[in-house]
């Protein structure tokens, strides 16, 4: 029986920093693996380069990689222009 009373009892602060401390160190280390998947992936590939879809051209650079081109001048007629000038000199 007195065999059984010298069994070390574990500090409850030792449980508590293991439950709070394992988890951070892996997620951590997910983390990391996942920032650099690309430099982890490339030393098990044995010089195979990795294939990628080639990349396609979006929607806003192939309009700006056409020649801008020159806006129509607004013509404003004779009578409408009448007609502003009368409105500006109303007020």
């Amino acid at each position: 029986m007195a065999a059984k009373k010298k069994a070390k009892k574990k500090s409850w602060l030792k449980t508590a920093l293991i439950y709070i401390f394992v988890p951070l160190t892996i997620w951590f280390v997910a983390f990391i693996l996942w920032l650099y998947w690309d430099s982890v992936a490339g030393l098990f590939s044995k010089g195979k380069a990795p294939e990628r879809a080639p990349a396609r051209a979006s929607r806003a650079k192939e309009k700006s990689e056409k020649p801008p081109t020159k806006p129509p001048p607004e013509k404003i007629l004779d009578d409408d222009r009448k007609q502003l000038d009368e409105i500006l000199k109303r007020k």
